[in-house]
């Protein structure tokens, strides 16, 4: 081969060589690169006064350094602000104090903006802005929960602690989850609620705590659940399908004659086929509209089993197709906590 060949295939090597080694280097800074930081937004100092109502505090601003959607990400910023005022007006207060937090993850960063009106009782009101961190686009939170809708367990969750502290929490409470203002982290999703909202404790916002590993889901095709041939078209479910699906365990105790289902090895229901007795922690019986029964060696119980018996647990029809989706929330309870606005950090 001539040396001017040889060359020039050495220099086409070495030139293909050094443009994918500064690729993989570019690839690996952007991957390493934080996708979210302090430079990306600053603090609009509020300390005016209009029309009798004394504004003090702060809210977020984006900066350019966001990238080309932090204008539009401004505007819904200041229609939260403008919203928040307006609440406080409408209970005539005196002045209103803003605060805010900023939590994200690699994809989504919320924007949580308290307002705390002093009037003749104080209130703390809370909204947040959620979005991508890389597109800037707005996302709900079934988007953020990648499809997910956690609206049936936050339901179960506040009915729960009605039941359990109806001095505490207002048995008339109606809004649905989805509207309320979320944050999540990366091990966790945080719905806010206003100050009484859900409580009458005065003096902070209330906060329900999902741990997102906790939340699981199974899809169930229709070919694989049965209806009941009796009066009512009944939906019967395959218990251990569903239950593993979800994270449960099912066992089949042959010399008691009855199915044991249990959670990180501790019983949380016992049930028999054909006698309608649902036994929850050994003490609680409760009855549906069907009792379980056994077909080809599988146990079908009525798919109200797992919102009414399950405990955190609801499913959703699919009319298309008849499929099933359900969601269910495992191991401790979703935790309740209340938060003082003055004690909020960034």
């Amino acid at each position: 081969m001539p040396k001017i060949v040889r060359y020039t295939v050495t220099a086409i090597f070495c030139f293909v060589f050094l443009a994918v080694a500064v690729y993989a280097i570019e690839r690996s800074s952007l991957a390493t690169a934080p996708i979210w930081h302090s430079d990306m937004y600053t603090a609009e100092i509020l300390n005016t006064r209009q029309q009798g109502l004394d504004i003090r505090g702060e809210v977020p601003i984006l900066t350019e350094e966001f990238g080309p959607s932090y204008e539009a990400l401004n505007e819904e910023i200041m229609i939260i602000k403008d919203a928040l005022i307006e609440g406080t007006r409408r209970i005539r207060a005196r002045s209103v104090r803003f605060d805010y937090e900023i939590e994200y993850t690699n994809d989504l960063v919320s924007i949580v903006i308290y307002a705390t009106a002093r009037a003749v009782t104080d209130r703390t009101t809370v909204m947040a802005l959620n979005f991508h961190p890389r597109t800037g686009q707005e996302l709900s939170l079934i988007q953020a929960m990648n499809g997910r809708d956690i609206t049936p367990l936050a339901e179960g969750k506040i009915a729960e602690m009605i039941r359990q502290d109806p001095a505490t929490y207002f048995a008339a409470f109606t809004a649905p989850p989805t509207g309320q203002a979320f944050y999540m982290t990366d091990t966790h999703l945080v719905l806010l609620f206003d100050e009484f909202q859900l409580s009458s404790v005065p003096g902070a916002t209330s906060q329900i705590t999902f741990e997102l590993s906790n939340i699981t889901d199974f899809n169930l095709l229709q070919s694989q659940y049965r209806i009941s041939t009796g009066r009512y078209a009944i939906r019967m479910i395959p218990l251990r399908i569903v239950l593993n699906g979800l994270g449960y365990e099912a066992k089949w105790d042959a010399q008691a004659n009855e199915a044991i289902v249990s959670l990180n090895g501790e019983t949380i229901i016992v049930l028999s086929p054909d006698v309608n007795n649902y036994q929850l922690q050994g003490v609680l019986q409760r009855s549906l509209e069907s009792a379980p029964v056994i077909y080809n060696n599988n146990m079908y119980v009525p798919i109200s089993f797992f919102d009414q018996i399950l405990n955190l647990t609801a499913f959703h029809i699919n009319t298309s197709d008849g499929s099933i989706a359900f969601i269910s929330y495992l191991g401790r309870p979703a935790q309740v906590h209340t938060a003082a606005a003055n004690t909020i950090q960034r």
